[in-house]
């Protein structure tokens, strides 16, 4: 079977030779950013996509790729789809690749709850100004952690919060038991869930239904001695409250790995906040991040091939 295959990713220099060579019956082509995308998809029609998620490349471009009727399947390097735009618009079936990096992304999690339950950052400013001073802290052990979306990420996160010893509570679409978390619940109980929270997690896809989800209502619920994180997408969040309930003291602090626009504006106040942990939305990248998402693109592409089951396919 023959088939072209469009790569749309800024950086595919440290895999694409090994994919092309390991499928010779196929043509690979690689767009690096929307003009090339836009010229490819004329010159060539694709008959698939693996697309990233990256700066250099547009959602516009992204999302007019993925309603190209050449296009038969997209492979998304990644877990959320909000790059190419409303899945309800693409005719064809769309994978993820949700899972891959998940224990890599709960691992920063943990690290950076550690880091604002301890308080590094502020030994760090004590540091700086040479001042010798002892801090108070609280175990992890006993604290509550309020996983909101509990995929695999979700899951890979109450997982390592119980090795430390924490209470996990699961928001998921079903309230079945589930080995991971102590209690789960369904999003209609979020706002009795929030001032019992230690540390809220969220980890909801950026959807229409989603979009600023989080906001003024829910942070004003937290205790103020909590603290929030968002892994997921910054368009889950009203960016403003969040900057509010940090600055006024409403919680703690935060971790945040995404934001409401990609790079972080130079003149976000989120910058200057002492209490914010930033990260440039990389916070599940390892080193070897594009050959994982790789290799699970080219196991489904064996799949595609011999007209089998794909995994992960979220559309149709």
């Amino acid at each position: 079977m023959t088939a072209t295959v469009l790569v749309i990713h800024d950086s595919p220099d440290l895999y694409f030779q090994t994919l092309s060579h390991s499928f010779s019956e196929l043509t690979f082509h690689i767009a690096r950013n929307d003009v090339e995308l836009d010229a490819l998809m004329v010159r060539i029609q694709p008959d698939i996509l693996f697309s990233f998620r990256c700066d250099e490349i547009s959602t516009s471009a992204q999302t007019r790729a993925a309603r190209a009727d050449c296009v038969q399947w997209i492979q998304i390097a990644g877990a959320g789809h909000d790059h190419i735009g409303d899945l309800a618009k693409i005719h064809c079936p769309v994978s993820n690749c949700g899972g891959v990096l998940s224990n890599f992304q709960a691992e920063t999690i943990i690290g950076a709850m550690i880091s604002l339950n301890f308080g590094f950052f502020r030994y760090r400013e004590l540091q700086q100004q040479k001042i010798y001073r002892k801090l108070p802290w609280n175990s992890l052990v006993g604290q509550k952690l309020l996983v909101i979306g509990f995929g695999h990420i979700g899951k890979a996160l109450a997982r390592n919060g119980k090795h430390f010893g924490m209470h996990i509570t699961a928001i998921r679409t079903s309230t079945k038991a589930t080995p991971e978390a102590d209690e789960t619940y369904t999003l209609r109980k979020l706002p009795e869930l929030l001032p019992n929270a230690d540390f809220v997690s969220l980890h909801l896809p950026h959807t229409k239904a989603t979009n600023q989800f989080f906001d003024k209502k829910m942070f004003s619920a937290m205790k103020k001695s909590s603290y929030f994180i968002n892994t997921a997408r910054g368009g889950v969040v009203n960016e403003e409250d969040l900057i509010q309930a940090l600055q006024e003291r409403q919680i703690s602090g935060a971790y945040l790995d995404v934001f409401a626009t990609e790079p972080l504006p130079a003149s976000s106040p989120l910058w200057e906040l002492g209490n914010a942990l930033l990260s440039p939305h990389y916070c599940d990248a390892v080193t070897d991040w594009h050959e994982r998402f790789a290799d699970f693109f080219a196991g489904n592409l064996r799949r595609w091939l011999g007209a089998e089951s794909m995994h992960n396919l979220i559309h149709p």
